[in-house]
């Protein structure tokens, strides 16, 4: 899906741009992928699991691009790509059109700075837009930061995968799905 480009002021003052995803992203989309990945223990993969190429990627871009039921935001510094965000959908069957699943994810260097709190407004609007009513996501056990800013926009806990994440250590974490009626 393609949506209207946002401009945010973050808290240092810099600006922000939110703007759906374009297949010239997909370089700067793996460089990021692989340095969130290696920031933070939270997200699925680990850096080294980013093994998409260039046009495997500008292929998945495009995809996100042209659904009219999901879409996929980059949130862009200074010509860096800070964050990005997915809505996805869960299907076309009736009994479960009204549901979509959330993903956020930002550089460690703009964690604080009002990003992911954009980023979520926005996709709350856009999903309701798409005549979504209910928006999910999974958070990893620890990740406290992310999971405040979740409730903070009215998600709540509704159940945990036990060991949803076992880690190269042989160590597992669970995972809360948390949902958001919109």
């Amino acid at each position: 899906m393609i949506f209207e480009t946002k401009q945010i002021v973050l808290k240092d003052g810099r600006t922000c741009t939110l703007r759906s995803v374009e297949k010239t992203d997909a370089a700067d989309m793996l460089e990021y992928l692989k340095a969130v990945s290696g920031e933070t223990p939270f997200l699925a993969r680990y850096a080294d699991e980013v093994t998409y190429n260039v046009e495997a990627e500008e292929v998945i871009l495009e995809s996100k691009k042209n659904d009219l039921r999901e879409f996929m935001m980059v949130a862009e510094v200074e010509g860096e790509l800070a964050g990005n965000c997915s809505l996805m959908s869960f299907g076309r069957l009736r009994r479960i059109s009204h549901r979509c699943e959330f993903a956020i994810a930002l550089k460690k260097a703009y964690w604080s700075q009002g990003i992911g709190s954009a980023m979520m407004q926005y996709a709350f609007e856009l999903a309701r837009e798409l005549k979504y009513e209910q928006m999910e996501l999974e958070v990893v056990e620890g990740n406290i930061r992310a999971k405040s800013l979740y409730e903070r926009w009215g998600f709540r806990e509704m159940g945990k995968i036990y060991h949803a994440m076992k880690y190269d250590d042989g160590n597992y974490r669970d995972e809360y799905t948390m949902v958001k009626i919109l």
